[in-house]
């Protein structure tokens, strides 16, 4: 009997979209958290080598890693295989005759596959045994166990931590000969990674422009635009998905952005203090008991987000305050400073205009005009010469008439000095 799934699976219905929207419009949400506040991250490492559990919540994933010898691609054929394999079987809501399933299915699984092997986060030229003939091929199985949103952020985590946990076993390849040790007779060797890529999902509403941060399956299913950004441990930009009616602007997206790496880098650094100490429990001899009730259900060896980075969250937000008041500052100490440089630099230049002014001195003119002009032309004084240049645009006609009467004297003063050296000759 084929039914509609959308009547089914939370979030779908109008009612519940409209208060949902609600809630969003009053900055409330279900669970109590703030906009920006992620869930509790909890991790079980299995006993073998690549099995991880995931929980956020009711949100349960679990990932497995396994290895096999193959043959390389002909377009690669020193490089070794990462396949990717998503199962949503284990949610109720989503049965295989069902539309959704198709729909989570394909999205999921074509995002890990932009994270993990767009991004080339594996150093798949080490997993090479012999050029054209034999790689490593790394398979990773997703199975979602539950489903209460978020499902991307989780699979990607459970993806990483598997694959950082796994331990592929040694081999040499010598006179056409392929021998694989096992574990008692060499040590297993871990993966090398290039980068370690991590998601964040965001939520955009049309009643509130705040986006939020980890959400729900309510959440989810009820938002009308869905940002999910992929950063790595060295901050920087792997995967963007960004789809919905809501149209999503810069600032939104840069706001999304500069929390989203501050989050991947903190997981990631998570993932690494995970595997320290499970490494030392298995040291020690008290490693993960097995079973899969043992991964999910509450025991000593669950690791959770919120314990082992305590202090991380608490010495990253004051970092983020200062830098912006430090910002604020500079830009604040800066405007006197601009208006204080020009009138320090002005200062001197004020005083020399002053002196010129003031205390005017007779120029020496015999490099620059000749002779004849310094000895009968007369000379315009200092503060003439600043009138007339402030005065150019106002008083034209005045200047004009002062330029008249000064060449009149001086045809005076030519006519009687020539009349007085007759006289005396």
């Amino acid at each position: 009997m084929f039914m509609n799934s959308n009547l089914f699976e939370p979030g779908k219905s109008k009612q519940e979209k409209q208060f949902i929207q609600l809630a969003v419009k009053q900055n409330q949400r279900f669970d109590g958290r703030r906009s920006n506040e992620c869930r509790d991250v909890e991790l079980t490492f299995g006993s073998d080598w690549g099995t991880v559990a995931v929980s956020l919540n009711d949100t349960k994933v679990l990932a497995q890693v396994t290895c096999d010898m193959g043959a390389p691609t002909t377009s690669r054929p020193y490089e070794g295989k990462l396949q990717l394999n998503v199962s949503i079987g284990g949610v109720a809501f989503l049965d295989e005759m069902q539309s959704t399933y198709d729909q989570r299915f394909l999205t999921l699984n074509s995002q890990l596959e932009r994270t993990f092997r767009s991004s080339r986060c594996l150093d798949l030229e080490s997993l090479c045994v012999a050029a054209e003939k034999h790689v490593w091929c790394i398979r990773v199985d997703i199975n979602v166990l539950n489903h209460d949103g978020n499902l991307y952020d989780a699979s990607t985590i459970a993806t990483l931590a598997a694959l950082m946990h796994f331990r592929r076993p040694d081999v040499t390849y010598a006179n056409d000969e392929l021998r694989i040790y096992t574990e008692k007779e060499r040590e297993l060797i871990p993966l090398l990674f290039l980068h370690y890529p991590v998601s964040v999902t965001y939520c955009i509403y049309k009643s509130n422009p705040q986006p939020l941060v980890d959400p729900t399956l309510l959440e989810e299913n009820a938002a009308d635009s869905v940002i999910v950004l992929s950063f790595n441990s060295y901050q920087e930009l792997c995967t963007l998905n960004a789809g919905g009616t809501v149209p999503t602007n810069v600032r939104t997206i840069m706001q999304c952005a500069r929390y989203a790496a501050t989050r991947c880098k903190a997981i990631v650094e998570f993932i690494r203090k995970t595997l320290a100490l499970d490494e030392e429990r298995r040291l020690q001899g008290t490693g993960p008991s097995q079973g899969l009730l043992a991964l999910l259900g509450e025991n000593k060896h669950k690791l959770s987000f919120k314990q082992l980075m305590e202090g991380y969250q608490k010495q990253d937000s004051p970092t983020l305050q200062d830098s912006q008041m430090e910002v604020d500052a500079a830009q604040t100490s800066e405007k006197p400073n601009v208006a204080e440089v020009p009138v320090k630099e002005e200062q001197p230049i004020k005083q020399e205009t002053g002196k010129l002014v003031q205390d005017a001195k007779p120029m020496d003119t015999s490099t620059w005009l000749p002779q004849e002009a310094t000895n009968d032309q007369e000379l315009p004084t200092p503060s003439r010469v600043v009138s007339l240049k402030v005065g150019k645009g106002k008083n034209r006609a005045k200047n004009k008439a002062n330029k008249k009467q000064q060449q009149l004297a001086k045809k005076q003063n030519h006519s009687d000095s020539e009349e007085e050296v007759t006289q005396v000759i």
